[in-house]
């Protein structure tokens, strides 16, 4: 992560204390335990058309929900033309759980889907009127390329009564698309999943075809790239007749938006009559298949491959609903080995994206782990879960990253761990096995497709479990320019000046016959310059953690116009010792960036902090602890607040919140990790904080401090 270093900061007076203050905070706030009753900022679907009618995106001069705003713009990402998409519908225990904590929970143990690589668009779906997605899924589909849609579902009588009202008359549906596309254009999601599962009447039937259009038009117009789906449901009689096909019943409903959900329930014969009345649309055409099986083919499950095999002959795309059964039906003791199971089966039958632009940077981390890391140091002890706080995961997986030839060193293995990180709660740690001396193997990471226009600054951060005094890592880019590989060594260690550079080259990519240059780190003076920007610390306060980060300034003449088509890391045995020697390594981020983007991101500060509906209380249990477990001192107090600022909105992905304590002299205290926030505000919750009643000159000081 990038740490710009250009802190804002805000001060709280004890002489502000007052335990009778209990500010009003709105409804999108609630207890995050029955322990406490302290509110934290959640997120709410809408329940009627009167909901929907009164939203205005800001009140009193704010902005309405402001927590609730996804921060993260829809990454660019490699594209293949003229194949089929894949959609995923995600319905799991109704919506709202875990994930609705918009600052995260305190447990690791909950619903993530890492594997964006395979899908093209995210619906968030629940069974109340209007589904807002909570930002913690829209930052982390975003961050992938993903496409991020909401939901508006009418069901049984109370689903006929709304329609009765903003289906009445033109106007009145007018009014409500116009709602919609302002809230996906306030809260930065990318459209709407229409579900009509209740009959309607003749007169209505026309103006929800009206409704389509006229709300994927004001999509299209409020949200560059948006999509509007149709559900298969009410047919154009106004019955409620699911066709499992696309056909002259629900047509209509398809040629007035940008695609359609077919129901669960299909036939083979069903799909081909879909690619004929699909025409040059067939990739509009998402045809559903329920992982809980439902009456569907193949069963769902683990058998939902068999169902996509049969969609994928047929050319047609895919809409995955509710793949989060392999944690509410299998538990979450196994989640991340059946998920990566669940995935591995559909692989090759979902086209693979990967990223396309600058800057990338990723830690790895899933957005949950056993603690909560900076520059390879515990800031926050304990389990905690965030969606917003995904970072990019990799393209291949440990079923997928062989490079296709034998290679001497065997028995590799990828994946993330939570046991260690660099930053946020995992790393991605990678093993495998030597037997001979100069055994070497590769493990590709991401297939990508970054446009190269200038000078990059270029690091890794790694740490070694294994193997380190026999082994170089060497962080290899893939391009499409008269040099095939930029080999990344490690320049700084004698290792490297044993190593046969030909032999690398020969080891890096499969039939490679191009150029490979090498390029070693930059030296210490200029890595611990690069450390102190980019991190904020020095290369000793990360080594006293095992890490170790690289640097390098990638300046080849034949770069520029290029492309950066894959991103790998290779072992290589060094020395002549044969035996078996089992190699691991975490990786803990890799960054590539334009060279200038830097500097631009050093002169940019956080100003105008300020802290309001602040309120305290007393600790009422001498044996009180802090969500991490720690024991509470008896003269501690607990402070709430919302902290608010401004920053250059493109400048920072998220910001770290710290806080010390200042004395009347203006000296201050080592700065706690309070949390971090994904845009420029952030609800500080029961921080504890020590009350010296003989010294109320005392202050709390809130630093704001911005991340890349």
């Amino acid at each position: 992560m990038w740490n710009t270093m250009s802190t804002g900061t805000v001060s709280i007076s004890f002489e502000d204390l007052d335990f009778s203050r209990k500010p009003q905070l709105g409804k999108n706030f609630e207890t995050e335990s029955h322990t406490s009753d302290s509110l934290v900022p959640v997120s709410r679907p809408l329940y009627t058309v009167e909901d929907v009618l009164s939203w205005t995106a800001t009140k009193d001069g704010h902005k309405t929900d402001a927590f609730n705003i996804a921060t993260v713009p829809l990454a660019k990402r490699t594209q293949q033309d003229g194949v089929p998409k894949t959609l995923v519908c995600h319905d799991m225990k109704g919506g709202y759980i875990e994930d609705r904590f918009v600052q995260g929970t305190w447990r690791d143990d909950c619903y993530l889907i890492s594997h964006w690589q395979h899908i093209d668009t995210f619906v968030y779906f629940s069974h109340h009127f209007i589904t807002l997605p909570p930002p913690g899924w829209t930052n982390a589909a975003h961050r992938h390329g993903v496409k991020v849609l909401g939901t508006l579902i009418t069901e049984w009588d109370d689903g006929a009564k709304r329609c009765q009202q903003f289906l009445k008359d033109q106007a009145s549906c007018r009014a409500l698309a116009d709602k919609l596309a302002q809230m996906a254009q306030h809260y930065n999601f990318d459209g709407w999943l229409i579900n009509i599962e209740n009959p309607l009447e003749a007169p209505q039937v026309k103006t929800l075809i009206g409704f389509m259009s006229y709300l994927t038009d004001v999509m299209h117009t409020a949200v560059q790239g948006s999509e509007v789906i149709w559900y298969d449901s009410v047919i154009t009689t106004g019955e409620l007749k699911w066709q499992d096909e696309l056909n002259d019943k629900n047509r209509i409903f398809f040629d007035s938006c940008d695609g359609i959900f077919l129901n669960y329930t299909w036939k083979e014969e069903g799909l081909q009559r879909s690619l004929e009345m699909a025409g040059e649309r067939q990739h509009d055409v998402y045809v559903g298949v329920d992982v809980f099986g439902r009456n569907c083919f193949g069963g769902g499950g683990f058998n939902t491959n068999k169902a996509l095999s049969v969609i994928r002959k047929q050319g047609l795309s895919a809409a995955i609903f509710a793949p989060g059964w392999v944690h509410e039906k299998l538990g979450a003791d196994n989640f991340s080995s059946n998920q990566s199971r669940f995935w591995n089966l559909l692989s090759d039958l979902c086209p693979m994206h990967g990223p396309a632009a600058l800057p990338f940077v990723t830690s790895f981390c899933q957005g949950q782990g056993q603690n909560f890391y900076i520059n390879g140091q515990v800031v926050r002890r304990g389990p905690w879960y965030n969606l917003s706080c995904q970072q990019i995961q990799t393209t291949f997986t440990s079923a997928q990253f062989s490079q296709g030839k034998e290679q001497a060193g065997g028995n590799r293995t990828m994946g993330v761990c939570t046991k260690d990180a660099f930053h946020g709660g995992g790393s991605l740690l990678l093993g495998g096995n030597f037997t001979h001396a100069c055994d070497t193997f590769s493990f590709r990471l991401f297939s990508s497709d970054i446009p190269v226009q200038s000078p990059l600054l270029v690091s890794y951060t790694y740490k070694w479990e294994t193997g380190a005094d026999r082994t170089a890592v060497h962080l290899i880019l893939s391009t499409s320019g008269q040099t095939k590989q930029w080999v990344l060594m490690e320049g700084d260690d004698s290792k490297d000046g044993d190593i046969d550079k030909t032999y690398v080259k020969n080891n890096t990519e499969d039939n490679s016959t191009g150029q490979a240059e090498f390029f070693i780190a930059l030296p210490d003076k200029e890595c611990d310059r690069l450390y102190k920007e980019c991190f904020g610390c020095t290369r000793d306060e990360t080594a006293e953690h095992g890490w170790c980060t690289r640097f390098y300034m990638l300046r080849d003449d034949t770069s520029t116009g290029c492309r950066i088509e894959g991103i790998n890391l290779q072992c290589l045995r060094t020395g002549t010792v044969e035996g078996n020697t089992d190699v691991f390594l975490r990786l803990g981020e890799i960054r590539i960036m334009n060279a200038g983007d830097l500097e631009k991101k050093q002169n940019a500060t956080v100003s105008h902090v300020a802290c309001r509906d602040v309120s305290w209380k007393k600790l009422h249990h001498p044996t009180a602890t802090t969500p991490a477990g720690d024991s509470m001192a008896a003269d501690t107090v607990l402070l709430s607040g919302t902290l608010q600022w401004e920053y250059p909105q493109l400048l920072a992905s998220s910001f770290d919140v710290y806080f010390s304590y200042k004395g009347a002299a203006g000296n201050t205290s080592e700065k706690v990790y309070v949390g971090r926030a994904q845009n420029s505000m952030y609800r500080v919750v029961d921080l504890p904080v020590i009350h010296d009643e003989a010294d109320r000159d005392n202050s709390i000081e809130f630093n704001v401090l911005p991340i890349q």
